[in-house]
């Protein structure tokens, strides 16, 4: 079949369906699809509460615990060992198929029915607040890792420890405010460095040990700003230039900027991959529009995720063959649309398989429309039918879909807040609130869409959403998206105290006072094992709260975009000047187009506005390596 031209139902924006695209449509048994990529992946994503964590009550047990469920949620939640335990099963909320209503009105029944549990976490010791983490000890708002140990405040953290305020990092110890960084030890402020020892504000380094403000070095020691220095200069800086002093590490970052901006930067992060376009891909082949990819194979639209084999549209997803639109899984085989699901193993015969339309449902297999369910087999809205009946009534349920669709009716300009629901009816179906305010238009939900955002469990603002496409509350409300207005009732008081700028003024007493964010005003405090952190490293106090940080850090990530550039290397220098610093980088040696502009064009994740000097592969290789 050929490429085809179409125009997303939520954007209207046009978007290509390559011939390939309908190769794997066709394979997997679905429509092709009607939202774009990006909108997919917003979509996805609206279901993933991250880092809104909350103490609520579980329903069960009583007792109080971390969870991701607000107390206002109008639905129940359950604490980790009630939800995994016997009390309870979800097959005991298991529904016929009503063939009178669209699918999805039904599944949002099921799922706002269902117990949700409090967090998702496995096998952590001393580590309540980590979200969707594994094997942790001593961890505290860790997001989306595995392996770690007396870490805080990372998002995607892998056998770390002692690892603070980093994105993305593997493999590394006694590191802080990172991204993308791995097999490290004692890298600070630093992004792009692998293998590297002592590494300070330094960016695009491998190999390297005590650097300074350095950028695109390759087995160097003791070098400040790109320069080489002895051991006892580079120890008599660093002493005049303390890192325990607050204003010492703002110069400090100003300069090493500098030298980040004026280094040359690779058109694309792809390493030992054929094939490959997006951003951070490594070990993988003809993988399409992958951002943050590891180990993958002939897929495409691909997000933060890992050995991934003949897959589409997968957004925090690792160990899958034959999946499209799902998200925040592991473990799973030829499946599609489906969120937190979860199988025991890799293989075909260990993972989950054959699930359609399931949210939460672990360690099965052959299941359509079923929430909140453990170890099941041949469900269908959570009741239990045979192999016979299942494989009769699951065609039935697509062409309903198919001829009686969803039409979302969420899509007006003033929604209502996560806090909906209005009753429930005799069969205990939930009834929510039909406010007044005209729709601005409708969106149609066949067989073949993900589940439309209104059925997500959370608030636009609680869900990693807000991080790549945020939105203010009126545009969240207005394009169809929840909202969640819950306040904790603590009110803090602001301590009267005043950082010292030098982490040794600093006493003990911190420990219980409330700071104030210097750019959200929002109140944190500094926990016992920071502070030791910080006394460890010889770091200041931070000014700013952990999610602030966090929101900075992700200012710093190239964008889940491409744009065609050409290379800017002019034959002996850079061919345009930087804007900001007023200069070329000078080329070292000859490289392959002589004294000519480099006549290579690419696309890369750097906007043509941007201030860094980028090279093609050729050119950077020529200067770099």
């Amino acid at each position: 079949m050929n490429q085809e031209i179409k125009i997303c139902q939520n954007c209207e924006k046009e978007f290509t369906i390559e011939s390939e695209d309908f190769l794997f449509y066709e394979k997997i048994k679905v429509p092709p699809p009607t939202f774009c990529p990006e909108c997919r992946e917003q979509r996805r994503i609206t279901f993933r509460n991250e880092r809104a964590l909350y103490k609520r009550k579980c329903d069960l047990c009583g007792q109080i615990v971390v969870s991701r469920v607000s107390p206002n949620k109008p639905y129940l939640m359950y604490c980790q060992k009630c939800w995994w335990s016997d009390k309870w099963g979800g097959e005991d909320y298991g529904k016929d198929y009503d063939f009178n209503k669209p699918f999805f009105e039904q599944f949002k029944n099921l799922l706002f029915s269902t117990p949700h549990i409090s967090i998702f976490n496995a096998n952590c010791v001393n580590s309540d607040w980590v979200n969707q983490e594994t094997d942790d000890k001593n961890c505290y708002l860790n997001i989306g890792g595995l392996r770690n140990e007396d870490s805080a405040y990372n998002t995607y953290e892998l056998y770390g420890k002692d690892c603070f305020d980093n994105f993305w990092i593997s493999k590394s110890e006694l590191c802080y405010q990172n991204i993308n960084c791995e097999r490290c030890y004692k890298a600070l402020f630093s992004q792009d460095c692998f293998d590297c020892y002592d590494a300070i504000l330094s960016f695009d380094c491998r190999n390297c040990s005590n650097i300074l403000g350095c950028a695109g070095l390759r087995y160097k020691q003791y070098y400040i700003f790109n320069k080489p220095y002895s051991k006892e200069e580079y120890q008599k800086f660093l002493k005049e230039n303390s890192l325990t002093s607050y204003k010492n590490i703002l110069f400090l970052k100003d300069n090493a900027k500098k030298i980040w901006l004026s280094t040359p930067h690779r058109d694309r992060f792809i390493l030992k991959s054929n094939n490959c376009f997006g951003h951070s891909i490594i070990h993988s082949k003809n993988v399409k529009n992958c951002w943050n990819g590891e180990c993958i194979e002939d897929s495409k639209h691909l997000y933060i995720t890992g050995w991934i084999k003949d897959s589409y549209d997968l957004s925090s997803f690792g160990y899958g063959e034959l999946c499209y639109e799902g998200a925040h899984s592991g473990g799973c085989y030829n499946s599609k649309f489906f969120l937190f699901v979860l199988g025991a193993g890799t293989s075909q015969t260990k993972s989950s398989f054959n699930l359609e339309y399931c949210y939460a449902v672990l360690n099965s297999h052959n299941c359509f429309g079923c929430a909140n369910l453990r170890n099941k087999e041949y469900c269908i809205l959570n009741k239990q039918y045979t192999k016979e009946e299942y494989e009769k009534l699951v065609p039935k349920i697509i062409e309903h879909m198919n001829e009686m669709p969803y039409i979302s009716k969420n899509q007006n300009a003033k929604i209502k807040s996560l806090s909906r629901v209005e009753s429930r009816d005799q069969n205990d179906n939930l009834k929510f609130k039909n406010e007044e305010n005209a729709e601005i238009k409708e969106i149609i939900y066949r067989y073949g869409e993900f589940f439309p955002p209104e059925l997500s469990p959370f608030g636009y603002n609680e869900t990693a959403t807000q991080d790549y496409y945020p939105l203010s509350r009126e545009k969240a409300l207005g394009k169809g998206y929840l909202w969640s207005d819950y306040e904790s009732q603590i009110k803090y008081a602001f301590s009267d105290y005043k950082i010292p700028d030098n982490i040794s003024d600093v006493k003990d007493d911190i420990l219980e006072k409330i700071l104030k964010c210097e750019i959200s005003n929002k109140a944190y405090k500094i926990i016992p094992m920071e502070l030791e952190f910080y006394r460890k490293i010889g770091l200041p106090i931070p000014r700013y709260c952990p999610l602030q940080r966090h929101k900075d850090r992700l200012v710093q990530l190239s964008p889940r975009k491409l744009f065609q550039r050409k290379c800017q290397c002019n034959g002996k220098e850079s061919r345009i000047m930087n804007n900001e610093l007023g200069i070329k980088y000078k080329n070292t040696i000859e490289h392959f187009h002589g004294d000519q502009p480099c006549p290579n064009e690419f696309e890369t994740t750097y906007a043509p506005d941007r201030q860094e000097i980028i090279y093609c592969e050729k050119c950077y290789l020529s200067e770099v390596v």
